[in-house]
């Protein structure tokens, strides 16, 4: 998709001078007790360590809150975690001290982690996973929503879907975190959109130029049917298997789906690509694609080519996350409980320092 890879070009960002601050001896996070609701999150304080050589030790600002999160508390996840944890899938913040070998950040940048958990803390440690120095005068909140949100959309859409300017396509949970970014980036690109929510959610598509669709599928599978007889060139699906059928009856014989949902089990992430290879191979129509931000794990040039276009798309205003709620880092469990509500558009964010006790 070469409209989307054109949005910006990678350019390096300076690091702005570290600040001087007293480092404290402790340090909080919040930990997943054992596999539950919201209830089993729990506010811990540890003793704060040095970093080890080849780590980055990183002072929070914020942390994203996501439905892997959720579906990882709750024990639901394609790998699921070992309690107790903490959860948190990106974090933002300032690094404040780098063990020996580590030369690519230094004290005083300031950057956007993958942590995959962990994110929901004031300090986070960071060895392998993706990192990369950003704006200091970029929105803590909004670095974290980009982080996760608007690259699974960008990805599924430019690098799975491979979507041209001007085709149609539907999102499923469209005024979700990840399907208002797909929203955004479907503006970008002039894309026709329809989008499958409840029906509380519906102005919020309609002013954001989408065609709201109910949120079942044998629903959205008629009135599509009825717009767009020749068919859709994409359904980007974030709700799960359960929408593999109705987006195959609704697609093109040249079309895609893409899933980016997480299935919930090792058992059904390998069930649903197991589906996927039966149809592609028989060759009937329409080809069943997926994505994972694990994909870094093989190669994280993607990845960060990413991230760099949509950070510069954020500082220039092109991209304005919808953020639902922000709130302190001990409020994570009602977090959940806001987002598992499913009546909010956009996405939740736990504030975990202010920018300037993290600069200083």
């Amino acid at each position: 998709m070469a409209a989307v890879r054109a949005f910006a070009g990678i350019r390096p960002i300076p690091p702005h001078s570290a600040a001087r601050r007293l480092v404290p001896d402790e340090y909080r996070s919040v930990v997943a007790v054992r596999a539950g609701g919201p209830e089993v999150l729990e506010v811990v304080r540890h003793k704060l360590p040095e970093p080890r050589r080849g780590e980055t030790r990183v002072r929070v600002e914020a942390c994203g809150v996501s439905a892997v999160d959720v579906q990882m508390r709750q024990g639901l996840s394609t790998y699921p975690p070992r309690f107790p944890f903490t959860p948190g899938y990106t974090a933002v913040g300032v690094v404040d001290a780098v063990g020996k070998g580590v030369t690519a950040v230094a004290p005083g940048d300031r950057v956007v982690v993958l942590t995959e958990t962990g994110g929901y803390a004031e300090y986070v440690f960071v060895r392998r996973h993706p990192m990369m120095r950003i704006p200091a005068s970029l929105d803590a909140g909004e670095v974290v929503t980009v982080a996760l949100n608007y690259l699974v959309a960008h990805q599924a859409l430019s690098r799975v879907a491979r979507i041209r300017r001007g085709q149609v396509v539907l999102v499923t949970g469209a005024a979700g975190g990840i399907g208002t970014a797909m929203v955004q980036l479907g503006q970008l690109l002039g894309l026709k959109m329809y989008g499958a929510a409840d029906a509380a959610k519906h102005p919020w598509l309609a002013d954001h130029g989408v065609v709201p669709l109910g949120s079942r599928g044998a629903d959205v599978v008629d009135a599509v049917r009825r717009l767009e007889p020749d068919g859709l060139d994409a359904v980007l699906d974030g709700v799960g298997g359960e929408w593999v059928e109705p987006a195959l009856a609704v697609l093109r014989s040249e079309g895609v789906l893409v899933e980016y949902a997480n299935p919930g089990s090792p058992g059904r992430t390998l069930r649903l690509l197991l589906r996927a290879v039966r149809h592609n191979l028989a060759g009937r129509g329409a080809r069943i694609r997926s994505y994972s931000t694990g994909l870094w794990r093989f190669d994280r040039r993607p990845l960060l080519a990413a991230w760099a276009t949509l950070y510069e798309l954020l500082e220039a205003g092109r991209i304005r996350p919808v953020i639902a709620g922000r709130l302190p880092l001990p409020e994570a469990a009602r977090a959940h409980r806001l987002l598992e509500g499913g009546d909010a558009v956009g996405a939740f964010v736990l504030i975990a320092s202010p920018p300037e006790a993290a600069e200083g």
